[in-house]
């Protein structure tokens, strides 16, 4: 079988770096052997996980070989260029005389390796009528030459299936070039959206870059069932995609049914509470008892029934200090009055009854919050998925024909001699030596 020629020079050098059956071998030992990081190190996670999963050390260790987002690392890439391009140059190395044989123009009147004899009183003209009837049964075309004491007769079917060697190739090159495009241009990020609330950007889990989607996503509403014995049965956000601020799709998703929209893939992931941005208070007054419940959002001034005074949220700290004691979250407010100095009220959630011993008008107190359910949704891009797919089809489909179908050759020769007619039926395939040897057991009966 033929060969595309070794180039000379330097360039010959690197041809037998990628030649080498040895460097596939290593390539694909190395790749499942850096694959069970992958599958035994969380991927893209946060770093205070990472710390308090395997110490300040080790996590300085795994961040220099990125360990944690393994698959997208550069080391990672340069093994699937490595192998991609060694299948390539391995195939070009040996296609030519496969090509030559595929698409041969002259058939090849010689006697192959499986092989039957027989002898017969028929004529010559007898048998050739049954040889073409015969051959012309199994196979496309049968190729006749006429010879001095008798005939040749060559036929072949399946030629074309020697091909699927390198379809299967290709297809391993083509899904590793998706693969590779998704690593490099792909997007895996993650976002929180609260109830009623919009983003026209997420941010990459690997390094934390935030990156315009072009659209925006708007969680209208968000559901949690349960099962009888209270776990999560199934979470579900109703999501809205907005183009220059009016709705072009409308969707609830959930766990494994993901929303496709431009090539971007919304997956449902997590969920979570949040402090509702409209803080909750209650005004008593101390003279009638009179409670008046009201809204307010952090650095928003309301006026306090009669609309004499007015009521600053300041800040919502998280574990306020009063007297050296820490008590928790508390609400810092504000009380003005024309003419007079302003109040500083601290509303401490735990203690609704603090304020009373400030003497005023109005005593205040934090009314019970309602949580403010968010959606995490995993946003992903693989531009290289159409490659792995393909790729995919062309592995199955030239694994399929390797295994199924053969290249099948049939050569007979028929010559005249003293005592009759001698004929000779022998047969070749590069697969299935049992099927051939079997076709000419049958021809040759049949002629016989």
């Amino acid at each position: 079988m033929g060969n595309i020629s070794r180039p000379g020079g330097a360039v010959g050098h690197v041809w037998d770096f990628f030649v080498s059956v040895k460097l596939t071998v290593a390539t694909l030992a190395m790749l499942a052997f850096t694959s069970i990081f992958g599958t035994l190190i969380p991927q893209n996670q946060h770093a205070a996980d990472y710390i308090n999963t395997y110490g300040a050390f080790f996590f300085r260790f795994f961040d220099v070989f990125d360990l944690f987002n393994m698959y997208s690392s550069w080391w990672y890439r340069i093994l699937i260029i490595t192998l991609a391009v060694n299948i390539l140059v391995c195939s070009l190395s040996r296609i030519s005389g496969t090509l030559a044989m595929v698409f041969r123009k002259k058939p090849a009147f010689k006697p192959l390796a499986i092989r039957q004899e027989i002898s017969c009183d028929k004529s010559v003209e007898n048998i050739k009528d049954a040889v073409e009837k015969k051959l012309s049964k199994i196979f496309k075309k049968v190729h006749l030459r006429q010879d001095q004491n008798g005939f040749s007769a060559f036929a072949e079917k399946g030629a074309w299936t020697r091909l699927a060697f390198y379809g299967t190739h290709l297809g391993i090159i083509v899904l590793l070039f998706g693969a590779l495009l998704g690593s490099l241009f792909g997007i895996d990020a993650h976002v929180n959206i609260p109830e009623g609330k919009s983003v026209g950007s997420v941010q990459l889990r690997s390094s934390g870059i935030t990156v315009p989607l072009g659209f925006e996503i708007q969680c209208n509403d968000f559901n949690i069932a349960y099962y009888s014995t209270g776990a999560v049965k199934e979470y579900r956000s109703g999501l809205v995609i907005l183009e220059n601020g009016k709705a072009v799709v409308e969707r609830d998703i959930i766990v494994n049914d993901p929303l496709t929209y431009k090539g971007f893939t919304l997956y449902q992931s997590s969920y979570g509470t949040v402090p509702a941005r409209t803080k909750i208070l209650n005004l008593t007054n101390r003279a009638t008892k009179e409670v008046t419940q009201v809204e307010i959002e952090r650095g928003k001034t309301i006026p306090f029934p009669g609309g004499e005074k007015f009521l600053t949220l300041k800040a919502v700290k998280k574990n306020h200090t009063l007297m050296g004691q820490e008590v928790g979250e508390t609400y810092v407010c504000e009380i003005t009055q024309a003419g007079e100095a302003p109040v500083e009220v601290v509303l401490p959630t735990r203690f609704p009854s603090y304020d009373k011993m400030r003497k005023g008008e109005w005593i205040l107190n934090v009314a019970k919050q309602e949580k403010q359910f968010y959606t995490g949704i995993s946003v992903t891009k693989d531009p290289g998925v159409w490659m792995v797919y393909t790729g995919f089809i062309m592995l199955l489909a030239g694994c399929f024909i390797s295994f199924f179908m053969s290249h099948k050759k049939i050569f007979i020769a028929v010559m005249k001699n003293h005592t009759g007619t001698h004929i000779t039926v022998s047969g070749a395939s590069n697969k299935n030596k049992l099927g051939i040897r079997l076709m000419v057991k049958q021809i040759s009966e049949h002629l016989r």
